[in-house]
């Protein structure tokens, strides 16, 4: 029995969509994979930093699985990294992507490689927050290069495609047709579908 967890902040989360769904939603729909007898736990969180994530995404999947789950992780967060709301920057590039080498390592060495995937952050409006975003990614990118685990640019895409930016009301949160085109990104991905469905 497939077991999906999904962790990441608010756009994982899905919020500002009215259909509740968020990209989460639309893909495991698209993906096609029979529901039940597999889970999608969507485990997104607001404001949830790298750091956030790191404390509780291992005893979260712990508190879900059951004995016969065959559990599959993506893992999707810098937003918030990148984030200054009081002017300053909430974790510099280097914390970001320790956090992100000591989630995904964990996650390797207890779930196997084949099972884990990394999403980049996704662009946001403003542009200078939308640059310290695209330097996290390309960082993320050559960390996980090194460990040799699956990472998926989203970023590169969205930021020039401009009706998904065009669906970010708030600056920084898709709608659901946002959502639909990272889903529809997703899933165009032949890793991706086969993360999902081998």
């Amino acid at each position: 029995m497939k077991t999906f967890f999904f962790f990441g902040d608010s756009l994982t989360l899905g919020v500002s969509d009215p259909s509740l769904k968020g990209w989460v939603g639309q893909l495991s729909l698209a993906s096609g994979v029979p529901v039940p007898p597999a889970t999608f736990y969507n485990l997104g969180a607001r404001k949830h930093s790298s750091q956030a994530i790191a404390k509780r995404w291992k005893s979260e999947v712990e508190a879900r699985l059951i004995p016969e789950s065959k559990p599959r992780l993506m893992f999707s967060f810098g937003v918030v990294d990148m984030a200054a709301p009081a002017g300053v920057q909430n974790l510099t590039i280097e914390e970001s992507v320790e956090n992100a080498r000591t989630i995904l390592i964990d996650a390797v060495e207890t779930y196997g490689k084949k099972n884990i995937v990394m999403v980049s952050p996704f662009p946001v409006t403003n542009v200078e927050h939308r640059e310290r975003i695209g330097k996290l990614s390309a960082a993320y990118l050559d960390m996980c290069a090194d460990y040799n685990i699956t990472y998926v640019d989203i970023f590169t895409k969205l930021s020039q495609h401009e009706p998904y930016l065009n669906t970010l009301t708030d600056g920084v949160h898709p709608t659901e047709e946002g959502n639909a085109i990272i889903a529809n990104t997703l899933h165009e991905l032949e890793h991706i579908v086969l993360w999902m469905n081998s």
